[in-house]
């Protein structure tokens, strides 16, 4: 396969992604739109993966031959897997915590915990956006075996930064109210 083929086939990808993700936006908002289609372009990478890693089997033990791009293809769904789940683990709160001290915590203390290190990535993360733009564009390396320019294959990053800022401000929207709910909960109790 060819550079052109495979970024038109990514192309391809990506508007579906995006066609399913316009009645969504248009029925529930942004953030059910950013769902759609971050779940979508991982379902489809982890479904690549799944397609390559079965495909370089059948290959190896059937016909006694090695698909050379397979480990190159796996490589790449794995990074795209992670660049557009991500955000969803941050607003799913499915992400590694050490909450030893957090969970012992009041609920004005949870909250500043959540609003510091929520505010913290935003502000961290929108100072990288120029920086890393600037450093995919520079690239001029091409991967090894299907010769995709590095910029193609890295561009997604930067659809990591900015979801994971937009999910940050809407955690940052869900502590409050979290702690709005818990308020009246303990002032009625």
């Amino acid at each position: 396969m060819t550079t052109g083929t495979l970024v038109i086939i990514g192309v391809c990808f990506l508007l579906a992604a995006i066609l399913f993700t316009i009645p969504t936006m248009k029925q529930r908002g942004l953030k059910s739109a950013i769902d759609v289609f971050s779940e979508g372009v991982t379902a489809i990478s982890f479904l690549v993966i799944f397609v390559v890693f079965m495909a370089q089997i059948i290959a190896r033990y059937f016909f006694k031959t090695s698909i050379g791009w397979s480990n190159e293809v796996s490589i790449l769904g794995y990074m795209y897997c992670m660049y557009f789940g991500t955000g969803r683990a941050l607003s799913a709160d499915e992400h590694v915590v050490f909450s030893l001290v957090y969970d012992k915590l009041p609920n004005k203390g949870k909250l500043f915990c959540k609003l510091l290190c929520y505010a913290a990535m935003i502000v961290l993360l929108a100072l990288t956006i120029s920086p890393s733009f600037k450093a995919i564009m520079k690239m001029t390396n091409v991967t090894g075996v299907l010769k995709m320019p590095y910029k193609v294959v890295f561009f997604p990053y930067m659809w990591l930064l900015v979801e994971t800022i937009i999910r940050s401000a809407f955690c940052i929207r869900d502590a409050i109210v979290e702690y709005k709910e818990n308020s009246r909960k303990e002032v009625k109790a």
